[in-house]
C-alpha cells in the first residue's frame, strides 16, 4: 500500500485562529468557476454555480473559535430515472467550535451524547479551512437520487407485493439458465 499525500482542497479559504480579533470577524466568500468546477467533479455533479457563503467567526474561551456559515449554491444533477439535467439550489446554515490541539476531542475514545455539542475540531498549523468546511457541508445537502420533476417509474415493477411476500426468489428462479 503506497501512502499519498491527500489532495489539496478544491475550495480552501483558511483563516488563522487568532486574526480572530475580540469583535470576531465576518467574511463574505464565493467559488471562482475553476473551483466550483473542481467540486462538481469532486461531487460528481454536472455542474456548480453561485457558491457564495457568509461567514462569522467569534472566539470562545479555552483559545476555541466558532464558526458560523449560511451558504448557497446552484447544482445541476442528472435525474436518476430519466438523465434529464435537474437544476436545484441548495442551502444551509452550520456551526462548528474549533480547540486547539491537546484540547477537548482529542481522545482516542470519544463518547458521543446526543444532547451535548459537537465535540470541537482540531485547529490544524493555528488555522481554520472554512472553504473546506463549507465544501462537506455543501455535499451533505446535495440531493442523492435527484428527479426529474416529469419522472415516472424508478421503481422494480413485479407481480405485486403480496406475490413478493409469498415468493420473494421466485424471479430470480430462471436467472443465468440459457437465453
Amino acid at each position: 500500500m503506497v501512502d499519498r499525500e491527500p489532495a489539496p482542497p478544491e475550495f480552501s479559504r483558511i483563516v488563522m485562529a487568532d486574526g480572530v480579533g475580540p469583535d470576531g470577524l465576518a467574511l463574505d466568500i464565493a467559488a471562482t468557476p475553476e473551483e466550483s468546477a473542481a467540486l462538481a467533479q469532486r461531487f460528481g455533479l454536472e455542474a456548480l454555480s453561485g457558491l457564495s457563503a457568509h461567514v462569522a467567526l467569534r472566539r470562545e474561551g479555552g483559545g476555541k473559535v466558532r464558526l458560523d456559515v449560511t451558504f448557497d449554491a446552484d447544482v445541476l444533477q442528472l435525474c436518476v430515472i430519466t438523465l434529464e439535467p435537474v437544476a436545484s439550489h441548495v442551502s444551509d446554515r452550520f456551526e462548528v467550535v474549533f480547540a486547539p490541539p491537546g484540547e477537548d476531542g482529542d481522545e482516542t475514545e470519544v463518547f458521543v451524547d446526543i444532547a451535548d455539542e459537537d465535540p470541537p475540531e482540531p485547529l490544524r498549523d493555528g488555522g481554520i479551512d472554512v472553504g473546506e468546511m463549507i465544501a462537506q457541508h455543501l455535499s451533505l445537502q446535495i440531493d442523492p437520487y435527484p428527479r426529474a420533476p416529469d419522472a415516472e417509474g424508478g421503481s422494480w415493477e413485479s407481480g405485486g407485493e403480496a406475490e413478493i411476500r409469498r415468493r420473494p426468489f421466485e424471479r430470480l428462479r430462471n436467472f443465468g439458465t440459457k437465453v
